[in-house]
């Protein structure tokens, strides 16, 4: 429990002064936080339900449910130390399972369409992504790169810019993060909007500001979670939607 309250407290200067508030009841209030809904919480610190969700959002969860069901974890760990291997393994089974079922009940199957064809109308593709996103993004380019489509996804962050600078209205680019708040994909999102550039964002299931700079948004439903100060977050879903697109793109062009 303590790690995960450190890796929140050190989220607290990207706060405004009202979410610090929300932040600092959390933090001191762990136990009865699990057993509030927001509408309860709303009313214990005046402020408005919008404001702890967004405080949740910038602590790096979907919204305040998913806060509530880590810090409900982390009291059943201290409550029982010892967990067994089989346990653990089952506890994460039935999370994954629950994060695919879910990512495939948020598919559109027009908006994988519409990407597909994004993608096909394309001269070419970059795929934006940073952190533990970038894998799902060097996979999906090179099935694009064997599946005859110029494709790049790139590692270093500086190329990433060059390359949002580069590219053209003909030209599409897809930006991958699970948060949908990191400065360096809005910054790459700002700079792709003034080229016009045809844009796709895949997120997580939260609203997120990188949403709102594109053309195109999909979901994928991930939970946040942590062994100690190790972020085991899968971002396997996102490679999910990835691959939709792809595979419509494939059947677009005749390839499959």
């Amino acid at each position: 429990m303590q790690i995960l309250l450190k890796r929140l407290s050190q989220n607290r200067e990207k706060l405004s002064q009202l979410e610090k508030q929300v932040l600092d009841y959390i933090l001191q209030n762990t136990d009865y936080i699990t057993k509030l809904n927001l509408d309860e919480l709303s009313k214990e610190l005046y402020v408005s339900t919008a404001t702890i969700s967004r405080t949740c959002q910038q602590l790096g969860f979907r919204g305040f449910q998913d806060l509530k069901y880590t810090l409900s974890m982390e009291t059943n760990k201290v409550q029982s130390p010892v967990s067994s291997t089989s346990y653990l393994l089952n506890t994460h089974i039935e999370r994954m399972k629950e994060e695919m079922e879910k990512t495939l009940e948020f598919i559109d199957e027009e908006k994988i369409k519409l990407a597909a064809n994004y993608l096909k109308q394309s001269t070419h593709v970059e795929i934006f992504g940073v952190g533990n996103s970038l894998p799902a993004c060097v996979d999906a380019s090179r099935k694009l790169m064997f599946a005859g489509k110029l494709c790049n996804a790139r590692t270093d962050w500086d190329e990433l810019r060059s390359a949002a600078n580069s590219l053209t209205e003909n030209d599409l680019a897809i930006l991958v993060s699970f948060s949908g708040e990191t400065l360096h994909m809005l910054e790459f999102a700002h700079i792709l909007k003034k080229r016009n550039v045809k844009t796709i964002a895949i997120t997580g299931s939260h609203s997120n500001r990188l949403q709102k700079e594109v053309n195109l948004s999909l979901q994928a439903y991930i939970t946040s979670t942590y062994f100690g100060e190790l972020d085991m977050t899968s971002r396997f879903p996102l490679s999910m939607v990835l691959d939709f697109i792809i595979i419509a793109y494939l059947n677009e062009m005749k390839i499959c």
